[in-house]
């Protein structure tokens, strides 16, 4: 099978190298991090172990590719903000079997993706793991939480237990679901509460269930985001304060050290998502007439520190 990773950042690095183990597999990323990868190989480092992956092909635009797609399955995982240009760049690499994932973080771009390839052609992922730049060609899985998860948007679980399958056979634990958008938003949940506080606060995500004060401001965020899901006809199964407890006693202890990567966006003068988490949330309010105040205040205290760093803004 003929693997892309487009956006070979941190997480889609560690795709990318796995399955290169029993893939033909090809990365395209920044010119910086692919030279390294063309030089020395692709280290990954961390819990997950050692690994050295030189058996990778690495370019820097999608049109270096033509000569050898279409490609079998693409895994989509640059940031979100990036999502319809580089769904509209990967188009030429396409066949007909082809399979485009998105395995990235925020609301809508399994959307984004299906309007330019087609529902059929479109699934969504979930990395449960995190993962850091260390240099370029160098990145370390940081932590663990739960198998990855794959799952269609136009019905079926098929193609799911296959894509969930090859990623499980090359290393990295994953799972097939029937129902992939309710299982993102619950990821979502996640992000929600923790990367942009964490950023904000400039902590690991462990520090923010210590206290009563942190604690108050995730809760509120969610509060706000279920009734958005709700009015969104998600299909939750348990309530914001099920979640909440969930949360705090079985999500953060696995994930205490990580580092969010909006602080990382931030110390690195990029552009973060937020307008495709908590941004999500308070537009998708405004659509239901529901008041989002407290994300919509993280929101805009993440994009003046983005100023400050002096990230690029939309």
């Amino acid at each position: 099978m003929k693997t892309l990773v487009m956006g070979a950042g941190a997480i889609g690095s560690v795709f990318g190298g796995f399955l290169s183990n029993s893939q033909d597999v090809t990365l395209i990323g920044r010119v910086s991090y692919i030279s390294a990868i063309r030089k020395k190989g692709l280290r990954v480092s961390g819990i997950w172990g050692e690994h050295l992956f030189k058996n990778l092909k690495a370019f820097t635009s999608a049109d270096e590719c033509r000569e050898i797609s279409p490609y079998d399955l693409i895994l989509m995982t640059t940031k979100s903000y990036d999502t319809e240009y580089a769904t509209m760049q990967i188009l030429p690499l396409i066949g007909n079997n082809s399979i485009v994932v998105s395995v990235q973080n925020g609301i809508g771009n399994e959307e984004t993706i299906a309007k330019i390839v087609g529902k059929e052609r479109t699934m969504g992922g979930m990395a449960i793991f995190g993962a850091m730049m260390m240099e370029p060609g160098h990145v370390k899985v940081t932590v663990y939480a739960s198998e990855c998860l794959f799952g269609t948007i136009s019905g079926g679980i098929k193609r799911a237990k296959t894509v969930a399958e090859i990623i499980a056979k090359s290393g990295i634990p994953s799972l097939p679901t029937d129902d992939i958008i309710r299982e993102k938003w619950m990821k979502v949940f996640y992000n929600i509460a923790l990367n942009p506080l964490s950023a904000i606060l400039k902590v690991r995500y462990g520090v923010l269930g210590k206290y009563d004060e942190t604690r108050s401001i995730m809760r509120g965020m969610l509060q706000e985001a279920f009734e958005v899901a709700e009015a969104e006809k998600i299909g939750l199964k348990f309530t914001c304060e099920d979640y909440f407890e969930r949360l705090i006693e079985r999500q953060l202890p696995p994930t205490a050290d990580h580092i969010s990567s909006m602080l990382q966006d931030l110390e690195r003068g990029k552009r973060t998502e937020v307008d495709f988490i908590n941004g999500a949330i308070v537009r998708m309010g405004k659509r239901h007439n529901i008041e989002t105040p407290v994300n919509e205040t993280i929101v805009n205290i993440i994009k003046a520190l983005g100023k400050m760093h002096g990230a690029s803004a939309p």
